[in-house]
């Protein structure tokens, strides 16, 4: 039986808010923490270059992480009843670069409408120098397919304007500007910032989630903070996982608009509680008519890579 109007028009409006995480992102879209996760055309002085930053010693650990997620607030405008997932990301380090994968599953119930199980599938690889980016990203809705991109990232250096390239969907191109971010470059250029004790970073990020996946990011960076130890923390973490537990947290926010958008509102908005060795205790993502919350359920140690020959 078809659902009524309303119901669907209040369920795509939904699932087109969603989005993957930015390098968690997280890593914007749909359920991406991606694509909508990580930006309006910003002024010619505060697009950021970083080839420095991305050629110093990283912040972030190779880890794995769990992540259970659920519904935080909805306004009754949202018409969402009810949401529970989880997401499994892990940080590798390669001698040169990044690679990341992420796999996320969300059951979102509808007031009205048929409830719709989001698989988001994540896989990545970057370069320290910025210059190389690849990944594949499918998005699927109740065992379907919904997205399916796969494209690649070579330039010369990332203060050049460049052309991300698409071998699906075929022939397709998108434009990056001069300056514009790698996911994980991201992240370390605001791990870096919270040491210099810098308040705000203002840049345009390639997240890698699907087309149209540039953004433009606001980042305001509290001071670390300290946090009791099991706090946010896996009850059963182990000894090993406890490895990778700090005594401080950085809180932030970043408020995700599209590339092209001057409005004050953003798409949506990400905060979280991340250490300084990149390892995310929690993070909520903030659509405005309804809110998600990620904890941290299990984390543990990743292989560190080996020099490059």
């Amino acid at each position: 039986m078809p659902l009524p109007s309303r119901s669907a028009a209040a369920r795509r409006a939904v699932m087109s808010r969603l989005v993957v995480m930015p390098r968690l992102i997280a890593t914007g879209g749909r359920f991406r923490i991606g694509q909508g996760i990580l930006g309006c055309v910003a002024a010619a002085g505060t697009v950021l270059a970083l080839m420095p930053a991305a050629l110093a010693a990283p912040h972030s650990v190779p880890h794995r992480a769990h992540y259970a997620m659920s519904l935080l607030k909805a306004q009754p405008d949202a018409a969402i009843a009810g949401v529970a997932g989880d997401m499994a990301v892990i940080f590798d380090r390669a001698c040169d670069g990044w690679s990341v994968l992420q796999a996320s599953r969300m059951e979102i119930d509808f007031d009205e409408a048929e409830p719709v199980v989001s698989d988001i599938l994540f896989d990545s690889e970057e370069s320290d120098d910025g210059t190389r980016f690849r990944f594949r990203y499918e998005e699927r809705e109740n065992g379907e397919s919904v997205e399916l991109a796969i494209a690649h990232l070579d330039r010369t250096s990332p203060d050049r304007p460049s052309k991300l390239r698409f071998a699906n969907p075929p022939g397709v191109t998108e434009s990056v500007p001069a300056g514009a971010l790698l996911p994980t470059a991201h992240t370390e250029r605001l791990l870096q910032a919270a040491e210099a004790g810098e308040a705000f970073i203002r840049a345009q990020v390639l997240t890698g989630s699907g087309q149209d996946s540039l953004s433009f990011v606001s980042a305001h960076i509290g001071r670390p903070t300290e946090i009791a130890a099991d706090q946010d923390w896996p009850v059963q973490a182990g000894e090993a996982a406890d490895a990778l537990r700090t005594a401080t947290v950085i809180p932030m926010r970043l408020a995700f608009f599209k590339p092209d958008d001057r409005s004050e509102t953003p798409i949506y908005e990400l905060l979280y509680q991340i250490q300084p060795n990149g390892v995310v205790r929690r993070f909520d993502i903030d659509y405005g008519e309804f809110a998600i919350s990620a904890r941290l359920v299990s984390v543990e140690n990743r292989p560190t890579a080996e020099e490059c020959d």
